[in-house]
C-alpha cells in the first residue's frame, strides 16, 4: 500500500477537500530496462534479475495486503518510512470504508547501488496502473536489505510527472550510492528544513529551489490555501518541523549531483482565533479518519503529525544550478 499520486492539499482540519486514496500495489513480472545496472554487473549489490524478482514478489504480496486491508502484513514487505506511511493510509482506508483497486507494474528498470557495507539497496523505476488506469508518470521505489540474508523491503515509493535527471551508471555497471554531502549544493539530510522555509517564508525564486509542481503547486500553494481557508473558519494553523532521524538514500546523477529520497515529520497545530473557541476536523477527511472519527471532530485544539517523503534533485555547488523537488507525498500519522 502506497500513495499513487500527489494531490493539492488543504490542511484537513476544517477543510472540505478530501485527499483521494490511492494505495499502490502491483502484480506481474518485472522486467529490467537497458538503462539500469545490468545483471552481470560486478560491484552491484544485487543483479538485475534478482532485483526484478524482489519487485515482483513485493507487488504480489502488497496486492494481497491491500485487498485484505491487513496492516500487519506490511511489516514483512516494507520498512520505514514507507511502512509508517502505509500503516497510516490503511487505517484511514478502513475508517472511510475505502477499497483498493489492483495495481500492475510493467517495464521495471533497476539501478542497483554498489558497495559491500549494509544496508544494501536499489532503486526500481516502473510504469504502473491502478484498476487499468495508468499513472501519469513513473514510480520510483527504493528497496532496502538491512543485513546478510535479510529480505529486501520497500522503503520509499513516489510518483513523478516531471523530468528526472539521468542516473549515472559507472564502469562496473552499478549506480553510485552517495552518503556524503561534500560538493553538493545542500546536504540531503537538511532538505526538510529548507523546504519548510521555502513555503512558510515565501521564498519562491529567492532560495535554492527551482520551480516544480510538487513543491510550489501542491505543497506551497496548498499550504497557503489551507491557512487562508482555516483562517476564514476562525482557526489558526502553525507548522513545526520535528526532530526525526534521517533516512536518506541518494544516487549519483550523470552531472555529478544526486537524486535524494528523504523524509521528515511536521506537526500542524490548530487553535481557535478567539479565546475559548473550538476547531474542527472535516467529516470524511484524512485527519478525522486518522483520529478514528470519520464523521468529523471538534475540540479546543488539534495536533496533527504528518509524515512527508520527498524525491529531490540536488546539484553540485559548483554547477550554479538549483535544487528541485520532483516527488512529494504526505500522510497524517497521528492526530490528537
Amino acid at each position: 500500500m502506497n500513495r499513487t499520486k500527489r494531490r493539492l492539499r488543504l490542511p484537513a482540519a476544517a477543510a472540505t477537500v478530501l485527499l483521494g486514496i490511492g494505495l499502490t500495489a502491483g502484480c506481474g513480472t518485472a522486467r529490467g530496462g537497458a538503462a539500469g545496472a545490468q545483471a552481470s554487473a560486478p560491484g552491484a549489490v544485487i543483479s538485475q534479475e534478482d532485483a526484478s524478482a524482489v519487485v515482483s514478489r513485493y507487488d504480489d504480496a502488497n496486492n494481497q495486503v491491500n485487498t485484505a486491508l491487513d496492516s500487519t502484513g506490511l511489516t514483512g514487505i516494507e520498512t520505514a518510512p514507507l511502512l509508517t506511511a502505509d500503516v497510516a493510509w490503511m487505517r484511514i482506508s478502513k475508517q472511510l470504508n475505502q477499497t483498493v483497486a489492483p495495481i500492475t507494474d510493467k517495464g521495471v528498470t533497476v539501478y542497483a547501488a554498489s558497495g559491500a557495507a549494509y544496508p544494501h539497496w536499489f532503486l526500481a523505476v516502473s510504469s504502473r496502473a491502478q484498476g487499468g488506469v495508468p499513472y501519469p508518470g513513473p514510480s520510483y521505489r527504493v528497496f532496502v536489505q538491512d543485513g546478510p540474508g535479510a529480505p529486501y523491503r520497500a522503503a520509499y515509493s513516489l510518483n513523478v510527472t516531471g523530468t528526472v535527471p539521468k542516473i549515472a551508471v559507472g564502469s562496473p555497471g552499478a549506480a553510485t550510492a552517495v552518503s556524503s554531502p561534500d560538493g553538493l549544493l545542500v546536504s540531503p539530510d537538511s532538505l526538510g528544513a529548507h523546504i519548510l522555509d521555502h513555503y512558510e517564508k515565501n521564498l519562491v525564486g529567492k532560495d535554492m529551489f527551482s520551480y516544480s509542481a510538487p513543491l510550489d503547486d501542491n505543497l506551497s500553494n496548498g499550504y497557503a490555501l489551507g491557512q487562508k481557508y482555516l483562517s476564514g473558519q476562525g482557526t489558526t494553523l502553525s507548522r513545526a518541523l520535528g526532530q526525526t532521524p534521517p533516512s536518506t538514500y541518494a544516487l549519483r546523477t550523470s552531472d555529478g549531483g544526486v537524486l535524494a529520497f528523504t523524509t521528515d515529520v511536521v506537526t500542524d497545530t490548530l487553535t481557535p482565533v478567539k479565546a475559548g473557541g473550538t476547531v474542527s476536523l472535516a467529516a470524511k477527511g484524512t485527519d478525522a479518519a486518522q483520529l478514528g472519527k470519520p464523521a468529523g471532530a471538534t475540540a479546543s485544539q488539534f495536533a496533527i503529525s504528518r509524515l512527508e517523503t520527498f524525491l529531490t534533485y540536488v546539484p553540485t555547488s559548483a554547477s550554479g544550478s538549483k535544487a528541485q523537488v520532483i516527488g512529494y507525498n504526505e500522510v497524517p500519522i497521528n492526530v490528537s
